[in-house]
């Protein structure tokens, strides 16, 4: 884990090894703990200055890092309306978190908790209070890893993004998640068992002014998985992914076509790290997808997941991510939709104490009943470490998006989005 800093970290990259959901689910949980950890390397960013890093507090073998993000700024557009609907508030943010872990040379226990309250000046109804708690261990047995992750989050879907629903008011929604792995180290062979169950409840949107169940929306995901690993030579290894993916949905209305599937997922590709200037990870695939509905036609799918990292220079990291896979609409009575998603992000190090950070992404939801919704974002931020006790971080963000119907309802309207935010963090 990186020590103090990273507490409630949004995972850059689904892991291969341990993460057989792809999509929202990965972003949801805090980093550092075991069976939510994700390994993309140390990069400009990630790289640890020890004169710069929170020393934490320490009980016995257990380490202790508390934080708290005080971030005040400006969004354009909070509702995420279109251009004749928009409005734009001040805001202010509150995040406390904590997170712990043994510092033991084999096994290890951790755990982390964090709330993030929003306030908005200008319109006071659209505030929200966001939590995540996550608790995990890992077991070594001889060369063999038991990993054992469970995790709770309560949080806001707003509207104005890719496959939402054009609320006037944040919905809630929960996601319990629990997760078991089983890492079999032969040689230069790994194998990887595991299994993910997740379950999502939401709250009621607010269309027209008025409460709009969103429980159609309710669901259990459970996940098998299988990852073979051979090591061609150090830090090269070929990759192959399966994975068995069912869904339930308890409270779809009457007289609607269940939203129950099962999908199978192949995928097969190379884990390549030169250790110096390259690193580049690309899975490679296909996705049947069979509904328990007549009325909604199997999908078979090519899936993809990329990740490329390059270093220009010791003091310059550059990666790109690309994702594509079939996920759940928000849209009632649409069975599905292929999201694909492209990140390329830049990070350089401009002195020991002062980091500079852009970014630019682009998102394509298309509709298996038709229609489609294509977003964007860009932005850039700069991160000035004063201390190993604080920092202070200025970022601007801007998103946008267009879209078109899809075959139950209208999606969320074209929109624009901008957010800048100064963030002091202050850690022990």
């Amino acid at each position: 884990m990186r020590a103090g800093w990273v507490v409630v970290a949004v995972l850059a990259a689904v892991s291969v090894e341990a993460d057989a959901q792809t999509g929202l689910l990965p972003s949801l949980f805090p980093e550092g703990v075991p069976g939510y950890d994700t390994a993309p390397g140390v990069t400009v960013r990630s790289r640890l200055h020890p004169n710069l890093t929170a020393a934490g507090l320490r009980f016995r073998a257990l380490q202790i890092f508390p934080t708290l993000d005080i971030a005040t700024g400006y969004d354009s557009n909070v509702l995420g309306n279109a251009a004749a609907g928009r409005r734009g508030s001040w805001q202010l943010t509150t995040a406390p978190g904590i997170a712990a872990s043994t510092d033991w040379s084999r096994n290890q226990i951790g755990a982390a908790a964090s709330l993030q309250a929003v306030e908005y000046f200008g319109l006071p109804d659209q505030g929200q209070v966001n939590g995540s708690a996550a608790a995990g261990g890992r077991l070594d047995i001889g060369r063999d890893q038991l990993t054992i992750a469970a995790a709770h989050t309560s949080q806001h879907e707003n509207g104005g993004g890719v496959n939402t629903i054009a609320t006037t008011q944040p919905i809630a929604f929960q996601v319990d998640n629990l997760r078991a792995a089983y890492a079999v180290n032969r040689g230069r062979w790994k194998l990887i068992p595991a299994l993910d169950v997740s379950g999502w409840r939401y709250g009621d949107a607010t269309i027209n002014g008025l409460p709009t169940s969103q429980a159609y929306r309710d669901r259990l995901v459970t996940t098998g998985s299988l990852t073979v690993r051979y090591e061609l030579a150090p830090l090269r290894n070929i990759l192959l992914v399966t994975r068995a993916i069912g869904q339930r949905y308890p409270h779809i209305p009457a007289g609607q076509p269940t939203s129950n599937s099962q999908g199978y997922q192949l995928l097969a590709g190379l884990d390549y790290d030169d250790n110096a200037v390259w690193r580049w990870r690309l899975l490679l695939g296909g996705e049947a997808r069979l509904f328990s509905a007549p009325v909604f036609r199997p999908r078979n799918t090519v899936i993809a997941e990329a990740e490329v990292t390059w270093f220009p220079t010791p003091l310059t990291t550059m990666r790109f991510t690309l994702s594509r896979g079939t996920e759940d609409a928000a849209q009632e009575g649409v069975s599905g939709l292929i999201y694909t998603t492209a990140v390329l992000g830049i990070d350089h190090e401009l002195r020991r104490d002062l980091l500079l950070a852009g970014h630019a992404g682009f998102q394509q939801a298309s509709y298996f009943g038709g229609g489609r919704q294509t977003g964007y974002t860009v932005g850039v931020g700069m991160t000035w470490t004063l201390n190993r006790y604080a920092r202070v971080s200025l970022t601007y963000d801007q998103t946008g998006l267009r879209g078109g119907q899809s075959a139950a309802q209208p999606l969320a309207t074209d929109n624009n989005r901008g957010v800048s935010l100064l963030t002091f963090r202050l850690g022990l």
